[in-house]
């Protein structure tokens, strides 16, 4: 069964989405929509898709599945949307900024029977999927402590910054994820600390580039994780 995509949103990531649905052989991209009509211009020429509205995907007869990847502002709204229309969705993470934002978008979801997946690819690298089938197979034991070192190979530019929700909800988030995808508990616990030690302009764009957190779960176990937005 082909899969047919709509993809909302053609800046960096969405050029990314647009190669990964094009090059599977069970996929079709159908339409692209964005607010910069020369961004959808460019992957609608590369890919030899339509350009339509956001409207449009979501009323659309050809399409089964949006993909979701502008900025983080608009991502809950439009998960909502394209949920009541009855298409799959994978969005970019995060899904909002804010929790509670996030949780009513969780509601809708539920309500409408809406099929949702969040772009948290790690889950899927070979690597860390090796040490989840280690654990599950009991190779490794009961995991009471992770460590998690993640580094950018340089700071992104403070445009992006400034747009990003701050490295905990930018860069973080996927350790967070990756901590409870090991521990395989939720976490009740977080404490954290900040610096800006890697580019002053990120400091005065009101975010962090180098920070280190603590998570405990309920039964004590424990992830530390390690960021910073460079590598050397």
């Amino acid at each position: 069964m082909t899969v047919r995509f709509g993809l909302l949103g053609a800046g960096r990531i969405g050029k990314v989405h647009a190669k990964a649905v094009t090059g599977n052989p069970d996929a079709v991209l159908v339409a692209v929509a964005d607010a910069f009509p020369a961004a959808a211009d460019a992957i609608a020429k590369q890919y030899g898709c339509d350009v339509r509205t956001i409207e449009a995907i979501e009323a659309a007869k050809d399409i089964d599945a949006v993909v979701i990847c502008p900025p983080t502002d608009p991502h809950a709204a439009l998960i909502e949307r394209v949920s009541r229309a009855g298409k799959a969705i994978f969005c970019e993470k995060p899904i909002d900024l804010d929790v509670d934002r996030v949780r009513a978008c969780m509601k809708v979801v539920e309500d409408t029977k809406g099929k949702l997946m969040v772009g948290f690819n790690r889950r899927f690298d070979p690597h860390f999927m090796a040490v989840r089938k280690a654990i599950d197979e009991g190779k490794i034991g009961d995991v009471e402590m992770v460590t998690i070192t993640s580094r950018d190979p340089g700071a992104p530019p403070v445009d992006y910054i400034k747009r990003s929700g701050g490295i905990f909800r930018d860069m973080t988030i996927h350790d967070f994820d990756m901590a409870r995808f090991l521990l395989g508990e939720e976490v009740v616990s977080v404490s954290a600390t900040a610096a800006v030690l890697v580019d002053p302009e990120i400091g005065k764009a009101g975010d962090y580039d180098s920070v280190s957190v603590i998570l405990q779960t309920k039964s004590g176990k424990q992830a530390v994780i390690s960021n910073s937005r460079r590598a050397t």
